[in-house]
């Protein structure tokens, strides 16, 4: 089993999105019985409303078939791992048949304060909660996890991060952007590495690419460029490879339009050929990076 996790540490990079479609499209292209799951971690549970719409989120929550539920329950259990199975619904009719969510909820970030008051305390059990699901999601014949954690570093993301074995960065590229990227090759970041390796992990997540999204302005290009260039002269954690994708995705009105009708992109044939192409040649990078795992050869 795979585990992807899409970071970022400022909302509106269009993270969520990506995420969705990305795991939508890999649904579409594995065979046999394997299965891709998307678990939504972010407390406005935006990856949910995309896939099933705001009515049938709130259904989900108040019935306490959430990410929130799976987490909080095995948190209480002190380690034991709760049935993931009882919490996972199918995507639906407008999505790949072998999509499936884990959806999100409002009171996740209570997961989140139950973290930070035990890390207080000297303890980092917290940060292996959502790894210690993974082997019945396998069991499960789930092949492929996406995660979309809050859009911060928080204990949520970090706990994305411990579960995960490559981890993407979207980033507009402005002056923000920039400062984005740049966390990621920090102190602060080495600190959850450290915080991953306490936690019995050896081998870390390694990037699975820095993608330029929601690219507006030529302006934007050349910042682009300049940040490329940047990452290029990078290593995580002071040894790996960054790869940048060639792939540029802009911002399109059809990426709004298929939140809005709850339908992945390439389900936006007549509205958005151009934007699908592009999503396309970026889901063959993505494909070659991650999945077939050219990240590991880049040294």
């Amino acid at each position: 089993m795979k585990v992807v996790t899409f970071l970022s540490v400022k909302g509106g990079v269009g993270k969520t999105t990506l995420t969705v479609n990305t795991a939508n499209e890999l649904a579409e292209r594995v065979s046999g019985s394997e299965k891709v799951l998307v678990i939504d971690l972010d407390a406005q549970a935006g990856a949910t409303v995309y896939v099933l719409g705001h009515k049938q989120q709130e259904n989900l929550e108040k019935k306490g078939s959430t990410a929130y539920e799976l987490l909080h329950s095995t948190l209480k259990a002190k380690g034991a791992a709760s049935d993931p199975e009882k919490f996972i619904i199918d995507a639906g009719e407008e999505w790949s048949s072998r999509l499936y969510l884990l959806p999100g909820d409002s009171r996740i970030m209570a997961i989140e304060r139950e973290a930070i008051a035990e890390a207080a305390a000297g303890g980092f059990g917290w940060i292996v909660l959502l790894r210690q699901l993974l082997p019945k999601l396998s069991e499960s014949g789930f092949s492929y996890v996406f995660v979309d954690p809050p859009a911060a570093f928080g204990a949520l993301a970090r706990m994305a991060l411990a579960a995960a074995d490559y981890f993407i960065v979207p980033i507009v590229p402005d002056d923000f952007g920039r400062v984005s990227f740049r966390m990621f090759v920090s102190d602060f970041f080495n600190e959850a590495a450290w915080q991953i390796r306490r936690s019995g992990r050896s081998e870390l997540p390694l990037c699975g690419g820095v993608v330029f999204n929601r690219i507006k302005t030529k302006t934007q290009e050349s910042i682009a460029n300049s940040i490329a260039e940047e990452v290029s002269k990078s290593k995580l954690y002071g040894s790996y490879a960054i790869p940048v994708y060639k792939s540029r995705l802009h911002d399109y009105i059809v990426y709004v339009k298929a939140l809005e009708k709850h339908k992945p992109l390439s389900k936006m044939k007549s509205e958005g050929k151009q934007a699908i192409e592009e999503f396309a040649r970026y889901f063959d990078e993505f494909y070659d990076y991650v999945v077939r795992d050219r990240v590991r050869s880049l040294g």
